[in-house]
Order: structure tokens, then sequence, then C-alpha cells
């Protein structure tokens, strides 16, 4: 009987050792299914943030899709940040409740999911990149796919990226980042 016990214990134990060694550690990704990845028609992974996007030019949001969403996926959430210092992070884009339906949004989004507010101009909408200063800047856009939609205490002009992350830490299935730089 305690053989038996021993057993089942030791079982349970080397199945929680593997599926906790099963993360995904890729640059690219943090997410359980390795294969759900962001990409953009407009620029890559570690790329150059084209101009067309900015402030220095026409300031539209960009194209987005996605692939690979984990199973249970019901709904997205997208963010773009910029960290200026550790005490610093520009907010330009928050979108979420994007059905499970959508793989893609297309430049100048609109008509897809809510914004949330940007630290830009406080509004719910995209707000460009406007690098200040020498030297590239890093932009980071994360897709997330969430096994339900977030809720909210908040009016939508008050959802910021904090509350976004907050309300989604527990429905996250998976994320893809996609890192880029902007220098003026």
């Amino acid at each position: 009987m305690a053989i038996n016990r021993f057993i089942s214990v030791l079982i349970l134990f080397v199945c929680l050792l593997s599926t906790s060694c099963q993360k995904e550690t890729s640059t690219t990704t943090n997410t359980v299914s390795s294969n759900f990845v962001a990409s953009s028609s407009a620029f890559v992974n570690n790329g150059k943030y084209p101009k067309k996007y900015t402030c220095d030019s026409l300031g539209v949001s960009p194209p987005l899709n996605w692939t690979g969403a984990p199973s249970g996926t019901t709904s997205y959430a997208i963010t773009m940040h910029h960290i200026a210092s550790p005490s610093d992070k520009h907010v330009y884009m928050l979108l979420y409740n994007i059905p499970s339906s959508v793989t893609s949004i297309s430049e100048s989004v609109s008509g897809i999911g809510l914004f949330g507010v940007n630290t830009v101009n406080s509004k719910t909408s995209y707000s460009p990149p406007c690098s200040q200063g020498p030297g590239d800047k890093a932009y980071i856009f994360t897709v997330y796919a969430l096994s339900s939609a977030p809720v909210f205490t908040v009016p939508q002009s008050q959802v910021t990226m904090d509350i976004l992350l907050s309300a989604i830490s527990s429905k996250t299935l998976g994320s893809s980042i996609i890192n880029v730089t902007y220098s003026r």
C-alpha cells in the first residue's frame, strides 16, 4: 500500500515537472503554444519600424496578423509600447475584444475590437510614436490569445495598459511579441 502511494506521488511529480519544462523560450514569443506567432506585412521582428506609422509621416496604425492560436482562444488583445526609462512607459496602442475569428488587423484599423487609452494623447486610438533624441528607440507589439474577453470595472476611456494586463492575466493562453526600432 505504501509503495503504491509512493509510486503515485512519484508519477504525479514527474508529470508536473515535465509539464513545467515544456514552456516556450523563444525571443519572439512567450506562449505555451510555440505555434502562436504574430507578424506584419510592413516590418519584421527585430527590424526597423517604417516611418509611415510614426508622427514623421502618416501616423496610421500598422497591419498585424497572427497564426497558430492556442486551443480555447475566444478573443485577442494587442498592445504596443516603448519603455523610455525604468519609470516611463509610453503606450501607443491597446486593442482588445478582438473576436477569435479575426486573425489580422489592417493598416488604420477600425471597427475591430475596442481601443483602450494610449499614454501619448490619452485618447482611445492608436497614437504614432514620435521618437525623441538620437539613436534607435525600441517598440514592442504583443498579441495575446485569451480564453475569454477581459472584464473591466472602468469605462473604455480609462482602460490603460496596466488595467488591461491585469484583466487578462488569468485569461492569457499565449502571447507573441514583435520587436522593432525606429530612429529619427
